[in-house]
């Protein structure tokens, strides 16, 4: 076993798990030591709706994760979608201890133990909470409160929450799979790491990720992540109105159909047919507009619910950084387009990149691997994951040979059979191919020419060849040459 660091970290979507694997190399960034990605069915909108179907994904893709980094996976750092996911903030406040109302980090830890006491919702837990901001009595806010002055510091903090029974249900998953959850994080919480960043989290912005059935949307202001929220739609939906447009298309071809033609934007698309075949059978021809209609119809109301959360959060007018699309979803054609006619932003699409090692890039290029890449950002400042060493199956054991002891007391069990005399084995007659080669191999007139003495005969073969053909002719002459008469049948 090798001594790097390993992180590992597991992203269960509603469409398939993704298993990524790296390591901290020099210069602080992070190695990309394998990715899987395998469809997963069980999943319905980032819940588990059943358990061992779920399961049997996620050991699919962990034992394929296994076998590419050469480690056993034990521990993972894992995320959690879905409308059962959300945020909510809480403000308190604490008086300063020094007479001169100068804020110590006393304050700010006693500020912090407040929080701490803060209780969720009956049926919720609190995933994190962390300080959006603080304050003193002016209402400003102050980056840094150690050292200013004020004779109150208030703060108000971000808690994540997340509905307990989806939590139970996911955490079944993982011990069916003989994986601890190391940390559990809102995808929404993380999926900006490896996307945007410091610069454009303090200037303000907004990432959007796309999955298969939900939605997650980040906002950042200040350097600190300010909002998430879940929208429980995604490319399913999508996939699912194209099916009712064209109904004799197979389920499993629609989202090969949607990549390779699809479109966010309906002007922007070409007028022509798609012949949609199943292997060389012809299924249904379908206009290239109608699709792309059929695909704006619902990303723009994917579009509309992303930007009401973002003007819920408070912050849709501080967002000079714009919105960053990723997920599966965010590889349409002009999806980027789409979200700006909408949103009146700037939007850019962006696959995993910030902290990645250049050799990994390669990897990582597909919007779909993006929380799984930000999910090992994040762990990687918490810290590694404990690894296994992957077992190889055991070599078979040669057979042993008995020892002499009980061979002999194996031969005095049989019974003793009577002597008789053996049968002389009739020799095996030759087949003409067989006595054909062996009769090449030791003549080498097999196929003589003979001059006969009878000017009227032609030239006969003689050789063994000649006389094995003499001797068949013989033995099937017809009966007329046996005895010399002509007569008819």
């Amino acid at each position: 076993m090798d001594k790097k660091n390993y992180v590992v970290a597991i992203d269960i979507g509603s469409s398939e798990v993704v298993v990524a694997v790296g390591s901290m190399v020099e210069g602080g960034v992070l190695d990309i030591e394998t990715i899987v990605a395998e469809s997963c069915d069980g999943m319905v909108a980032g819940l588990v709706d059943n358990s061992q179907m779920v399961t049997d994904s996620l050991r699919r893709a962990k034992e394929k994760a296994e076998q590419q980094a050469g480690i056993a996976i034990t521990d993972a750092y894992v995320t959690i979608s879905g409308k059962f996911v959300r945020c909510a903030r809480y403000t308190d406040h604490v008086f300063v201890e020094n007479a001169d109302n100068c804020i110590s980090q006393r304050d700010v830890n006693a500020l912090s133990e407040r929080m701490r006491n803060v209780k969720s919702a009956d049926g919720e837990v609190i995933m994190e909470h962390y300080p959006i901001n603080y304050k003193g009595t002016s209402g400003s806010e102050m980056k840094t409160p150690v050292g200013s002055y004020s004779p109150q510091l208030s703060s108000t903090y971000n808690f994540i929450l997340c509905d307990h029974q989806a939590k139970d249900r996911l955490l079944r998953v993982f011990m069916g799979a003989g994986i601890k959850i190391r940390n559990l994080y809102a995808g929404a919480a993380v999926i900006g790491e490896s996307v945007v960043n410091s610069d454009e989290k303090e200037e303000g912005v907004a990432v959007v990720d796309i999955g298969g059935g939900i939605t997650d949307v980040a906002v950042y202001y200040g350097g600190v992540l300010r909002y998430i929220a879940s929208i429980p739609m995604g490319g399913s939906v999508v996939n699912a109105d194209i099916r009712a447009y064209a109904g004799t298309i197979p389920a499993k071809m629609v989202e090969t159909l949607k990549r390779r033609y699809g479109s966010a934007v309906m002007s922007s698309t070409p007028d022509e047919l798609i012949q949609v075949k199943s292997g060389s059978r012809p299924i249904k021809p379908i206009q290239r507009l109608n699709l792309a209609a059929v695909i704006e119809a619902r990303m723009s109301d994917i579009a509309e619910y992303v930007w009401s959360e973002i003007k819920e959060s408070g912050y849709a007018k501080n967002l000079a950084a714009g919105i960053v699309l990723t997920g599966g979803g965010a590889a349409l054609d002009h999806i980027a387009d789409l979200f700006q006619t909408i949103t009146k932003q700037e939007v850019r699409v962006a696959c995993a990149e910030m902290g990645v090692a250049t050799e990994s890039l390669e990897k990582v290029a597909s919007p779909n691997l993006t929380l799984a890449v930000s999910l090992l950002l994040r762990g990687a400042k918490v810290g590694a994951c404990p690894v296994g060493v992957l077992q190889s199956p055991a070599p078979t054991k040669p057979e042993s040979k008995p020892e002499p002891e009980q061979v002999k007391a194996e031969q005095a069990e049989q019974p003793v059979q009577p002597i008789t005399p053996a049968k002389e084995e009739p020799e095996q007659q030759k087949t003409v191919a067989e006595a054909i080669a062996e009769k090449k191999n030791a003549s080498d007139d097999w196929d003589e020419v003979v001059e006969d003495d009878d000017d009227d005969v032609a030239p006969k073969r003689r050789g063994w060849f000649g006389r094995f053909k003499d001797m068949m002719n013989n033995a099937f002459r017809p009966e007329e040459d046996m005895d010399g008469s002509d007569d008819e049948y």
